[in-house]
């Protein structure tokens, strides 16, 4: 299946980010493990007032899959997702219902996403841009050589605001340690320290698998009411 690449000028920096992330592909632990999943990428607005930074993509992303040529970012093909942010407020509601499974997934359906990041000026990415066909987390030495290529990231896409989905991403941008259950009626914004940007950076449940989607959405209306 081939996916086709919106072309937006307001979406990219064609030559800071196409390096970066082609430099992502030459994963040494990748070509070590023989990982034949491609590299999913970040895409959105650039100077975005929301940055979504989630952990790694897995298989279910149709991007990464090795006969797929086009443009790869997260959870292309997981409505479940794309449900998620739209009831947290990010994006359309109307957009996210259109959405079909994974197994009829079109190429309009991924345009439809592109647009929606692009209108509602975000920015999504992982910390770790390999993909696996497991759910666990990435390897420490993995997540630690993979933090330049976030920081990089993060310093060309120069958001407004950060949201990290799970402690495990909150930590590793703040370097903080939180429980997200007392996140509930208390912001617990803290400052993302990797790029030097300083951006102010929130903590959210993590939107499907081990996370808890309900209430990912809950605190992602909270932070659109009150724009903490």
């Amino acid at each position: 299946m081939a996916i086709y690449l919106l072309s937006m000028s307001k979406a990219f920096k064609p030559k800071e980010l196409k390096k970066l992330y082609l430099s992502v592909d030459k994963c040494k632990f990748c070509k070590k493990d023989k990982n034949p999943l491609q590299h999913i990428y970040g895409f959105g607005a650039l100077n975005p007032r929301l940055m979504l930074i989630l952990i790694n993509p897995t298989y279910r992303n149709l991007s990464s899959d090795p006969k797929y040529v086009g443009v790869r970012f997260p959870f292309i093909g997981v409505r479940q997702f794309w449900k998620v942010l739209a009831d947290g407020g990010l994006i359309d509601k109307k957009i996210a219902n259109s959405l079909p499974p994974r197994s009829k997934w079109k190429n309009e359906d991924t345009v439809k996403i592109q647009k929606a990041l692009i209108n509602n000026k975000l920015f999504l990415t992982n910390i770790v841009k390999c993909c696996y066909a497991h759910g666990a987390y990435p390897k420490k030495e993995v997540v630690r050589d993979q933090l330049k290529i976030l920081k990089e990231e993060i310093k060309i896409v120069s958001p407004k605001k950060i949201i990290a989905f799970g402690t495990f991403a909150f930590k590793t941008l703040t370097g903080e340690n939180i429980k997200l259950a007392d996140c509930k009626n208390k912001s617990k914004t803290q400052t993302e320290k990797m790029s030097g940007l300083e951006i102010p950076t929130i903590p959210c449940y993590f939107p499907i698998g081990r996370g808890n989607p309900k209430k990912a959405a809950e605190m992602m209306r909270k932070y659109e009411k009150t724009n903490v």
